[in-house]
């Protein structure tokens, strides 16, 4: 990652080995990457709670990861939309 990293947006975290990132999407301050194994992680600011990426249910995994200005949007395998940050919590159904 490159760039101004003024909130740690390229930061990206190491990935343990026989992991890599699938996708990756950049907000205004943070960044937000799927890792192969269906888990998200981000870095970044997080004044709004944009990086506290929720937990997954079991069996679950993270399909698809989308960064805006202050939130972050997954896709979970079950078709579940997750939010966290601006809109916090926010949860739609298949």
């Amino acid at each position: 990652a490159c760039g101004r990293n003024n909130q740690g947006q390229c930061n990206i975290p190491p990935l343990d080995e026989g992991l890599s990132y699938s996708s990756v999407s950049a907000g205004y301050d943070h960044t937000v990457l799927l890792r192969s194994d269906g888990h998200a992680v981000c870095c970044g600011q997080n004044d709004f709670g944009q990086c506290d990426i929720p937990p997954l249910k079991p069996g679950t995994s993270y399909t698809q990861v989308s960064a805006s200005c202050r939130n972050t949007v997954l896709l979970r395998s079950d078709g579940w939309v997750v939010t966290c940050g601006d809109r916090a919590g926010d949860m739609f159904p298949p």
